[in-house]
């Protein structure tokens, strides 16, 4: 006769068999494709998920009510016989960004930065009408770029500037001019506001701004901005260096290092950047 399976004893839950917790583990998995690929196609059917998935449309139809019942799926489409991701992922990405400590996450990604071009990485956010720098990491050469925890610089002036300018929409750039006249920012260089708009135009387009000589006559400086999920320009990476050291190839290089710690920096904080093309290598 086999042996007796013995209960298990008071208090002790009962011993899952191995397989049922393979098969929940890869029940979590195929869901988690479901909402990778609502997430690049939105409005799919449950055929279309279960393809997709490599799951069968019973799986599918399942796993996305049960998501469903959590605010994490909805239905949608214009007969809405497609699925979306749910809006609870918006209230659940509101809680993470909280939790995240902006300069923990950033400062792997400046060493690396410092180390591909060796000059000084700083991490600049908005603070009301100011730049503040929040954090550094500097260039092993001699001669190069200083600052400091809590240094801060008018918004219009310098390529961070411009890299956290660049996500306001013309109406907030215009009233950060009149504020800017009226207050402090008086005292410091305040540009031609049509030739300014003309910039942040071409760091839009670029994905970077370029300053020499505006922070001081002998540095220059390269600044990309940084996006959390919504898209939103949360803080600006910037490389800045003397100028004696500025070359076209080290230009080229500094731009494609800003862009991609920026892009790297944005991607640990849910957002994508877009593809990127004709950039100086």
């Amino acid at each position: 006769m086999p042996p007796r399976t013995q209960p298990p004893a008071a208090g002790e839950k009962p011993h899952r068999d191995e397989g049922e917790q393979r098969y929940r583990v890869e029940a979590v998995t195929r869901a988690v494709r479901l909402l990778k690929a609502l997430q690049h196609e939105p409005s799919q059917t449950t055929a279309a998920l279960a393809e997709k998935a490599e799951a069968t449309p019973a799986f599918v139809q399942t796993a996305m009510e049960t998501l469903a019942k959590q605010g994490l799926a909805r239905t949608g489409g214009p007969d809405g016989q497609g699925w979306d991701i749910g809006l609870a992922w918006l209230r659940l990405a509101d809680a993470r960004s909280r939790q995240i400590d902006l300069r923990e996450l950033a400062l792997p990604i400046m060493r690396r930065m410092r180390d591909g071009v060796d000059e000084t990485i700083i991490l600049g956010v908005r603070r009301g009408g100011r730049r503040v720098n929040i954090d550094y990491v500097e260039s092993t050469q001699a001669i190069r770029r200083v600052t400091q925890h809590g240094h801060e610089t008018p918004l219009h002036v310098g390529a961070a500037g411009r890299a956290l300018l660049c996500g306001l929409t013309a109406d907030e750039v215009s009233e950060y001019f009149v504020s800017a006249a009226s207050g402090a920012g008086r005292l410091a260089k305040l540009l031609d506001i049509e030739t300014f708009f003309e910039e942040l135009a071409e760091v839009r387009s670029k994905g970077y701004a370029y300053v020499s000589g505006e922070m001081s006559m002998d540095s220059w400086a390269i600044a990309a901005p940084v996006r959390d999920h919504t898209g939103e320009v949360v803080a600006a990476l910037t490389i800045s260096a003397p100028s004696d050291r500025l070359t076209p190839g080290h230009e080229a290089a500094c731009i494609a290092n800003a862009l991609d710690g920026a892009g790297e920096l944005s991607l640990l904080l849910g957002f994508t950047p877009p593809t990127r093309t004709n950039i100086p290598r």
